[in-house]
């Protein structure tokens, strides 16, 4: 299986303590320390940082309680990738911010109106920022202390505090001991460097998710009539998607922290806007196909479960349970290991696991149907055959449907072929 990275670099306050991290891309485990990604252009990278962070990792465990630093440019914002993030835990490092036209301004103004927060990155110069076009938008300024001359660090701290007294004045590459207490007596808030610590590579297998599948899911969370139903069938088309949806709703930066019992149980809690904003993420981001095979088997073992649970109540349950079953062929990783990082209901968790209870009882019928074993589906409800064979039939051609219509709207999207002011209050660390 395929592994992917992305690093993290700590960001302290005067006292050291953690304030935050700054999130790193990264390629390949060579990249270690300052290195940069080789090869991944700057806007790859903010899109990777973006989707490992919130999608493979989750924001939770890369950054607890602390704030996250990711580096975008205004283009980013004006395209709406920031609204797939919380903007309570993000601080978006804008490069680009001297010269911008009308429309880009207007879109930092709008998303900073929106409550999420922005930094201006790498400042050496003191007019960099008397021609900075979102000064007047962000909550952080980044200072090169390293390139900065003394005299111009200082320059730049009484400007920021005549203009923007509310703002955090960070000494980034700071790597000595003189650079830090330079940094300390001019009155930067908080330091970032080698001095106090490299970044910190993560590694872990990556779970991708079809991008047909995002696609299909995004072009119909924008029609007018568009319903749960509707994109409970979509996401529930593709395990690689229902995955991610979960996973979403594991994440405390949204304040669920409840079990769900169903896929369709997770898309109410997250809300339209939310998987809205999870479809655009991964249609950005690139995400490459997948075993279609095991998709198209998930799918149909979803289907045909939620069709034969007797208890009606438990319908929504059995096709989640379905679905699920074959991540651990999708991503190569054990089951249980899978679902320690999902919000499941326990019946659930124990049925895709263990296999038992009532869901587990009719996953184990569906895969009876798979392997045409016509003992343990008489054992299962000897009076039920016919239907039973029927509803597998049926089942198969949903899941087949399901696959063409994302085939078509991924075809439709143009894709390449081969995509198949004031920060808030952290709980730890308060700032005003």
């Amino acid at each position: 299986m395929t592994s992917i990275f992305i690093a993290r670099q700590p960001i302290l306050d005067i006292q050291r303590r953690t304030f935050g991290y700054e999130l790193l891309h990264r390629d390949a485990p060579r990249h270690t320390g300052g290195l940069p990604a080789m090869g991944a252009n700057r806007d790859d990278a903010t899109r990777a940082v973006i989707e490992r962070a919130f999608l493979h990792w989750g924001m939770e465990r890369l950054l607890g309680d602390r704030f996250g630093f990711i580096n975008a440019n205004p283009e980013h914002i004006h395209d709406g990738l920031h609204r797939a993030l919380p903007p309570e835990s993000i601080i978006f490092e804008l490069h680009d911010h001297i010269g911008l036209p009308p429309h880009l301004i207007e879109a930092v103004a709008q998303a900073r109106a929106d409550g999420y927060h922005f930094g201006i990155d790498n400042v050496a110069d003191v007019g960099e920022l008397v021609r900075s076009s979102v000064l007047p938008f962000v909550s952080m300024v980044k200072v090169d202390i390293d390139r900065a001359t003394p005299d111009g660090a200082e320059q730049i701290v009484q400007f920021v505090r005549a203009v923007q007294p509310g703002v955090y004045l960070i000494a980034e590459r700071v790597a000595r001991h003189d650079q830090f207490e330079l940094a300390a007596d001019l009155g930067f808030d908080l330091f970032q460097g080698y001095f106090f610590a490299q970044p910190q590579l993560l590694e872990r297998t990556a779970r991708p998710a079809n991008a047909a599948a995002a696609i299909a899911l995004l072009a119909e969370i924008q029609r007018d009539d568009s319903s749960i139903e509707r994109i409970e069938a979509l996401v529930g088309s593709d395990p690689s998607l229902a995955y991610r949806v979960l996973a979403v709703v594991n994440s405390s930066a949204f304040g669920l922290d409840r079990q769900v019992e169903s896929l369709r149980h997770a898309i109410v809690l997250l809300g339209l806007h939310q998987v809205r904003n999870l479809a655009t993420l991964l249609t950005l981001s690139k995400s490459g196909a997948t075993n279609e095979e095991l998709i198209t088997l998930g799918a149909t073992r979803a289907r045909l479960a939620s069709m034969l649970i007797a208890d009606r109540s438990l319908r929504s349950s059995a096709f989640t349970v379905g679905l699920l079953s074959v991540t651990d062929a999708l991503y190569g990783t054990p089951i249980d290991t899978l679902l320690d990082e999902l919000p499941l209901a326990q019946p659930v968790r124990d049925a895709l696991v263990h296999g038992s209870g009532e869901l587990g009882a009719v996953l184990g019928v569906v895969k009876a149907c798979e392997r045409a074993d016509i003992d343990t589906v008489m054992a299962f409800d000897p009076d039920r055959l016919r239907e039973i064979n029927s509803a597998y039939a049926d089942a198969a051609m949903w899941a087949d449907s399901m696959r063409r219509q994302m085939d078509r709207e991924f075809a439709r999207s143009g894709a390449p072929a081969a995509g198949r002011g004031r920060l808030p209050r952290r709980r730890r660390r308060t700032v005003n």
